[in-house]
């Protein structure tokens, strides 16, 4: 099946291509509903949004869903590849065009901004454990380089919006149960009057996890309150805490143990008893100011952030000398934009961001602290500048953006710091075909420097600085084309886009014999990543069709290993194919259906071992009951329903082929939720 699927490849093509034509060729309608997007900084709809973008509504997933993952929310964005969803250890991994896929864990290359302030810290790390995910309103997604409005390691941008407030209720309570010793328990508060509202939220989950060495434990707390003395004024203060005391790390494996024994750990990481703790402290303060002039026909906006976050974190790896990683990070930034309307849109704006890590390392004897080996202190600092402009002449769209980066990064007690300066720009041209059909093409630059963590450890195996690691430079072209009808009773979108991007110095992971688990980088000379994307939704009556298709080709072009030029870059699918169909049934509930295609994916850079393709099939259902009291829902999962047997992490590049780690076969979950 998995062959016949491969040789339709172009056959999927021509169905996006026939989709557009079928819409071309029905009726406008005025009658659409607009949505706005606003992670482009200078807001547009939508349909004319210069880059391509993806935007998800929280409350079309939220209600069946487990909440464990932001995978879960992700699924129907193209050209975003999300791995690690059931290594808790590791967090989730999301690549987008292939950017983000070299990270050892968590997530590198794509930014991830929450209500306005950065969630990646200012060297380009991201974490996702604190993110309140049963607060999330709808997410937006730039598919692409986006170095010109946010900077250093914008391969990708993640602009996750909260809830301000429940909507109608004022307390909801949630829990879950599930397979492999799941189990969540969830409680939200909100509380609101004219000027002042406040929303608090509690979640609690851990699992014994499916393999041996896999299971983990969180709470987390999130506050967020938010003040409108007048129509002008908008205050919003964030709070967030995460307390992790254990995720455990069963550890890649080599192919033969992941078909004979899927569940099992590997040997060292039982024996040194891998896993990670973390404590996680976050605080916001942002304000907008907005005004509107009639003398001189202008409106605009000013908003300014405030944050401040520490993250204390201790991972267990499997080998004795310096195999207990610890830091205590530091970080924290601000800054300012004003945008204002007059002949076109206008934002500008500036920042800094600062991040110390102390790090240390601790002897491993076997799971127990020993003497500490090493320690450092490590500081990455940001300062940056940028302007954007927007002007539409006619049926035409015109918008450039230009930034600024200045960045230090090197050891505190040396006194001793590497210098990089960046100037990222951006130019995008837009034609609107009708009120509903847009074309455009953009320019853009980007870049990413290595984090701390990357830097920190040298080939030799101790800490210090790899100052033979740079910064990668991307340049980029995407052509999108957007439309939208009214068919009858049926609404139509789809998106299609097309790329291709060279990256100069990108940065690929390598493991040695005597350090296994720990990951070591070096720069890759030149890739260039190619790809078509497509998206569409059906909406009609009683049921829902969205589907997304990416087929991409992205190959080492000039590396600095001859040997391996014309090969795929590893950790990254040929192609993907989700769908999904929802269905409203009668009396309130309603019934999802999900397919998930990933073709091959490579595991090291010689290509010498392939992952061979997979698809899942997931279902789930809820139904509301309406009481005089308020409402009580009932909700249930289902995954792997064909048990599919596939690989959700690869370890590219990992030392013995150990490669793979083996993912749940059928598991389900089941849980309730009371809105008061």
């Amino acid at each position: 099946m998995f062959a016949a699927f491969s040789a339709s490849k172009k056959h999927l093509v021509w169905m996006s291509l026939l989709c557009c034509f079928w819409v071309n060729a029905q009726q406008d309608t005025t009658s659409l509903k607009e949505v706005v997007v606003s992670a482009t900084l200078i807001k547009n709809k939508l349909i004319t949004a210069p880059t391509a973008v993806s935007v998800v509504k929280a409350a079309q997933i939220q209600p069946a869903t487990a909440q464990l993952s932001l995978k879960e929310y992700l699924g129907q964005v193209p050209g975003l590849f999300a791995q690690n969803q059931y290594n808790y250890n590791q967090d989730l991994r999301i690549a987008i065009r292939g950017f983000g896929a070299r990270a050892a864990f968590g997530i590198r290359g794509v930014q991830i901004v929450v209500d306005g302030i950065p969630e990646t810290t200012p060297d380009g790390q991201g974490q996702l454990d604190n993110v309140p995910l049963g607060l999330i309103e709808n997410i937006e997604v730039l598919r692409g380089p986006n170095g010109a409005l946010y900077g250093n390691a914008s391969g990708g941008v993640v602009l996750i919006n909260t809830l301000d407030s429940l909507s109608g209720q004022k307390l909801a309570l949630r829990a879950m149960g599930g397979a492999f010793g799941l189990a969540t328990h969830q409680a939200t508060l909100s509380l609101k009057d004219k000027k002042w509202s406040s929303l608090l939220y509690y979640n609690q989950s851990s699992a014994d996890g499916y393999r041996e060495q896999s299971g983990f434990s969180q709470k987390l707390f999130n506050a967020k309150v938010g003040f409108s003395p007048n129509d002008n004024h908008q205050w919003v203060a964030q709070f967030n805490v995460t307390d992790s005391p254990y995720a455990k790390d069963p550890g890649g494996i080599a192919l033969e143990q992941a078909l004979e024994a899927p569940r099992s750990a590997r040997e060292a990481n039982l024996i040194y008893q891998t896993s990670e703790k973390i404590r996680h402290l976050k605080t916001g303060l942002s304000h907008r100011y907005k005004w509107e002039t009639n003398t001189l026909k202008s409106s605009g906006s000013l908003d300014s952030y405030l944050f401040a976050a520490k993250r204390d974190f201790t991972g267990l790896l499997p080998f004795n000398n310096g195999g207990i990683s610890a830091f205590e990070r530091d970080y924290f930034g601000g800054g300012s934009r004003l945008s204002f309307q007059r002949k076109g849109t206008t934002v500008m704006g500036l920042g800094h961001a600062q991040q110390t890590d102390l790090r240390s390392r601790f002897n491993n004897e076997e799971g127990e602290k020993g003497g500490l080996s090493e320690q450092q202190k490590e500081s990455y600092q940001n300062t940056h500048v940028f302007f954007s402009h927007q002007r539409d002449w006619a049926a035409w769209m015109w918008s450039g953006s230009l930034r600024y980066d200045n960045i230090k990064m090197g050891l505190v007690q040396e006194g001793d710091y590497n210098i990089y300066r960046a100037l990222s720009p951006s130019m995008t041209a837009g034609y609107r075909l009708s009120k509903n059909e847009f074309i455009g093409l953009q320019y853009a630059q980007s870049f990413e420097t290595p984090t701390l963590s990357e830097v920190a450890n040298t080939p030799q195996g101790t800490l210090g600085l790899n100052r033979s690691l740079t910064p990668s430079k991307t340049k980029s072209f995407e052509l999108i084309y957007r439309k939208k009808k009214q068919w009858g009773m049926a609404l139509l979108s789809l998106e299609l886009s097309a790329f291709i991007s060279d990256t100069s110095g990108g940065l690929l992971p390598y493991e040695l014999e005597a350090f296994p688990g720990r990951q070591f980088f070096n720069n890759s000379g030149v890739s260039e990543r190619k790809g078509i994307e497509s998206q569409w939704r059906i909406q009609h009556g009683i049921w829902e069709w969205s589907s997304s298709y990416t087929w991409a080709n992205y190959l080492f072009k000039t590396p600095n290993n001859t040997h391996i030029k014309g090969n795929r870059l590893p950790g990254i699918p040929d192609q993907q194919l989700q769908s999904e169909l929802t269905i409203k049934l009668p009396l309130h509930a309603v019934v999802k259906l999900q397919y998930h295609y990933v073709g091959t994916l490579m595991a090291n850079n010689s290509n010498s071992v392939s992952v061979d393709p997979y698809q899942l099939i997931n279902t789930s259902v809820f139904k509301d009951f309406n009481m005089s009291w308020g409402q009580f829902r009932l909700f249930a999962g289902l995954n792997n329903l064909t048990n599919s047997r596939y690989y959700d992490n690869i370890r590219i590049n990992a030392f013995g082929g150990r490669y793979y780690e083996p993912t749940p076969s059928r598991n389900g979950y089941f849980g309730l939720e009371l809105s008061l």
